[in-house]
């Protein structure tokens, strides 16, 4: 589908990158030339993806990451600028979600979670690898949010907060990025065929999208979106 050197030599960390979508995004990164930086909370998950990579002849690399923790975060960025000396892409996958919550019935605690991952997690990262973009003039950043962040969902109510909350986000971000020559867009994917949505709907739906569909959404706007784009979401959902 896509031209195999078209991410060539381009530097990608990837937070959430050892389960699902944003292992995906990691995969076809490598398929098409880059530097995969494959982050995970635990060592064994993002080294069973690097070694995954590596099998298929890709370039990978793992760094340790809890997104929920500002010296995590830190941490895990200067190790790869330390490798690389650079970062071209960031593409915030880490997220959770809590199934059959209205957003009345949820506790402080759920909630706190939920908004420390999704929303606290996606700033973090961006908080922690914009400047880098700013110093080089160049950067491009993925946020990915959800459907529900188009259209709000009554059982559930912190995730859809915290959806809402990272597409303003991005938009804002993107905004006072944009004069510094660096993009920031995003994806909303409806169901995807994950470990996550089957512990919800263990027999699936043919009409979930699958992770591959959801990384090749991803790579588009890293590698062929139009250079003008940026504090856009892609919805990769039906109407």
């Amino acid at each position: 589908m896509f031209d195999s050197t078209l991410l060539k030599d381009q530097v990608v960390l990837i937070t959430g990158a050892s389960r699902g979508i944003g292992r995906q995004v990691a995969l076809s990164c490598a398929q098409l030339g880059a530097q995969v930086v494959v982050s995970a909370r635990s060592e064994q998950g993002y080294n069973t993806v690097v070694n995954e990579i590596k099998a298929k002849g890709g370039q990978a690399y793992g760094v340790q990451l809890d997104v929920s923790s500002e010296s995590s975060v830190q941490q895990a960025v200067n190790q790869v600028l330390e490798q690389f000396q650079r970062i071209d892409a960031l593409v915030n996958c880490a997220g959770i979600i809590q199934y059959d919550t209205p957003v009345w019935q949820s506790s402080i605690k759920d909630w706190d979670q939920m908004m420390s991952i999704n929303l606290r997690g996606t700033f973090l990262c961006c908080h922690a690898v914009a400047p880098h973009m700013v110093e080089r003039a160049q950067g491009k950043i993925v946020n990915l949010a959800s459907s529900s962040a188009r259209m709000a969902d009554d059982d559930l109510g912190p995730y859809t907060a915290s959806k809402w909350a990272v597409a303003g986000y991005t938009t804002s971000l993107a905004r006072s990025l944009r004069p510094h020559g660096v993009r920031v867009n995003g994806v909303n994917p409806g169901w995807v065929d994950t470990d996550m949505s089957r512990a919800y709907q263990a027999e699936g739906d043919s009409e979930w999208s699958t992770p591959q569909e959801i990384a090749n959404s991803i790579i588009y706007l890293l590698a062929l979106a139009p250079r003008d784009m940026t504090g856009q979401f892609l919805d990769i959902f039906g109407s």
